[in-house]
């Protein structure tokens, strides 16, 4: 439960105050065995903020997956699992971790250090460590979050196209990577440079418990809607239209019901647009993954 670093756009930070407390690995051990028998599971994903924070932990548990049949998922830190040796993460892989979620946010240095990723993690170190988990067969998905505060429009349009650049080289360097995308929503993480940026720019929380049931602020929370001032329509447009492009030409592994002639497809369609940046109106995309491909995206419906 929990995770030990501050993230300053981290809801989760407020929560639990940057500590964490993991299950001995014993004891995950024996949770998995009893659905593996009960229900005849293959696999399983762990929703913990942070499962890897100790190595020592990941290993001892990754010795008792050894020949398990299983399959597992869970998320980690680029600059926590990156410290990792090259012997763990091959264990790791043996042992049936299949693909590993990663807050890699930007590849803007300045803003990362802004977020307190806990003063490690770079653009550079993102890439570099892609290419490594391409060389242990683990595959990273990247969650990116894009339109952080900015003084004016034109530094947030450039930031944005910037984010997407990077998303493309890290897609060069391991294509494999599943990319998430987020559009900044802000958290009150009171005395972080991130929230004295929002609110200098008038960006308000609701004040009253029911202000939060209307339908916007429910988008918010789910990332979708940032509501804040400093993005356009416009800006929103181009995010989401990428998003979809992105996600036609690189179709996520976790959507087990699309067939190879399908997956190809989608790939086709969606290539000119993504090798050309015109991502403008996507909606032959949109069409086929709607009412052909049934397409899902993971970070609304999980795993």
């Amino acid at each position: 439960m929990g995770c030990p670093f501050k993230c300053s756009f981290c809801a989760v930070v407020p929560i639990f105050e940057a500590r964490w407390r993991g299950k001995s690995a014993q004891g995950i051990f024996r949770d998995i065995q009893f659905v593996k028998e009960k229900w005849g599971a293959d696999s399983i994903e762990f929703h913990d903020n942070n499962f890897f924070v100790s190595e020592k932990r990941t290993v001892e548990f990754s010795n008792l997956m050894l020949n398990q049949g299983m399959e597992w998922w869970g998320e980690g830190r680029i600059d926590t699992i990156d410290q990792y040796s090259d012997e763990s993460l091959s264990l790791m892989r043996r042992a049936g971790c299949k693909m590993i979620f990663f807050g890699a946010e930007t590849g803007n240095d300045a803003l990362l250090k802004q977020m307190d990723k806990g003063g490690k993690q770079t653009g550079a170190q993102i890439l570099e460590f892609a290419a490594r988990m391409k060389k242990h067969d683990i595959i990273p998905e990247y969650s990116f979050v894009l339109g952080f505060p900015a003084d004016t429009k034109a530094e947030a349009w450039a930031q944005i196209k910037a984010d997407i650049e990077f998303i493309k080289k890290v897609k060069q360097v391991n294509p494999a990577t599943e990319i998430i995308i987020y559009i900044y929503s802000p958290v009150p993480t009171e005395g972080s440079e991130l929230y004295e940026r929002i609110t200098k720019a008038g960006f308000k929380f609701p004040e009253k418990l029911e202000d939060w049931l209307s339908p916007q602020w429910e988008k918010f929370d789910q990332r979708r809607n940032p509501l804040t001032p400093w993005l356009t329509p416009a800006m929103v447009r181009h995010i989401q239209a990428f998003e979809t492009v992105l996600n036609g030409r690189f179709p996520t592994v976790s959507d087990a019901k699309l067939s190879n002639f399908q997956r190809r497809s989608m790939e086709l369609l969606s290539s000119l647009r993504y090798k050309s940046g015109i991502y403008h109106l996507p909606y032959e995309i949109k069409a086929l993954q709607k009412f052909w491909l049934r397409y899902r995206q993971p970070e609304l419906e999980g795993m």
